[in-house]
């Protein structure tokens, strides 16, 4: 039983270790050269989404005022006492 497991153990450890290999073969592990960590390009992602968000809202409102102020109404309806 002894020697099953660590045969297994053996197999695990040299899969991982292609695995690894593969990985590093194909760039996954590549360090960023920009000097942007992920972090940074994901805030920048959501600010841009935001952003355009925002100007589609902006649009809307002008194009189309009487749906704002019907929801905004009926928002305010709900919560008056």
């Amino acid at each position: 039983m002894r020697r099953k497991e660590v045969e297994k153990r053996g197999l695990i450890k040299k899969l991982k270790n292609e695995n690894t290999a593969a990985a590093v073969r194909l760039g996954m592990f590549k360090s960023r050269k920009d000097g942007m960590s992920e972090f940074m390009a994901v805030l920048i992602i959501i600010l841009i989404a935001v952003i355009v968000g925002a100007a589609l809202l902006a649009i809307m409102k002008t194009a189309m005022p009487d749906l704002f102020q019907d929801i905004i109404d009926k928002i305010k309806d709900v919560f008056e006492v």
